[in-house]
């Protein structure tokens, strides 16, 4: 039996599949745009799409271990083809947003609980990730940074704990390679709270100049947004960046635990991705 990673041309799907594979771990691969993917040989790859559930049809056979992401219109009706399909246990892509107050209002907070929902209601053995905001968000100021060496916020004083995708990747890996996480809903953090403002610094002293903040207005960062992707999450993104102002969000230690390594720092993923800056 193998393991299906969803989404495995995305950051995290794409780790997960080579953490997998390190393993000796028989693994099956799908995404929208499978021909983005870059995988061994033996590894077989689907065109799925997460909204149509008969297309995992192929996917699915002889699988009993799926990697999934949270970005589902009908979470419902691709639960009852995994549930058909035999399969046995999910690891899900969630988001730390299901644990705050106000959740099931929430844009964010809702879509992530109502896939977590369908799970626990299909009795398939899971565990839910719940990581916090992404340092690969920082990946939007690229080109501002690589064109005016400046980054244009409206909040640069929001406070963040932002995670390394391979963080979030290694903690999928051992829940979907044994049943030690079977259950549990991992919070997972960066190891650090820093300002927009100490984020766009830390760029700065990777690339080697530095990387000024121009402050904006809501309704300049909503204009300029909007440009790129649609309303509800320019309003999501700028609602969590005026929220966050003078937040202490907690860090959490459950990627150390798990792992037993330290969680990698907001530094080491700019590092990893100075190619995008410069």
């Amino acid at each position: 039996m193998s393991v299906l990673v969803v989404g495995a041309s995305g950051a995290i799907g794409g780790a997960v599949v080579s953490g997998l594979l390190e393993r000796g771990e028989e693994v099956r691969a799908s995404s929208r745009t499978p021909e983005k993917l870059t995988l061994p040989g033996h590894v077989q790859v689907f065109a799925a799409d997460l909204n149509d559930p008969t297309s995992f049809a192929a996917a699915l056979e002889s699988v009993d271990r799926v990697f999934l992401y949270a970005d589902l219109a009908e979470p419902e009706a691709l639960i009852a083809a995994f549930v058909a399909a035999g399969v046995r246990q999910v690891v899900l892509l969630s988001s730390s947003s299901v644990t705050f107050p106000g959740a099931a209002e929430d844009f964010n907070g809702s879509r992530f609980l109502r896939a977590e929902r369908a799970i626990g209601e299909s009795r398939i053995a899971h565990t839910f990730l719940r990581p916090g905001g992404f340092a690969s968000n920082a990946a939007r100021w690229s080109w501002s940074v690589k064109g005016q060496s400046a980054v244009p916020l409206p909040y640069p004083e929001a406070v963040q704990a932002p995670i390394h995708e391979q963080d979030i990747a290694d903690v999928a890996v051992i829940a979907l390679s044994g049943d030690t996480l079977t259950g549990l809903a991992p919070v997972l953090t960066g190891p650090e709270r820093l300002t927009l403002t100490q984020q766009v610094d830390t760029i700065g002293a990777v690339i080697g100049r530095p990387v000024a903040v121009i402050e904006q207005t809501e309704a300049e960062s909503t204009a300029m947004l909007s440009q790129y992707l649609p309303e509800v999450w320019v309003r999501q993104i700028v609602k969590d960046w005026r929220e966050a102002v003078g937040a202490t969000p907690a860090i959490s230690t459950e990627y150390e635990r798990i792992t037993g390594k330290p969680s990698r720092s907001f530094r080491t993923w700019v590092e990893d991705n100075a190619h995008l800056f410069r």
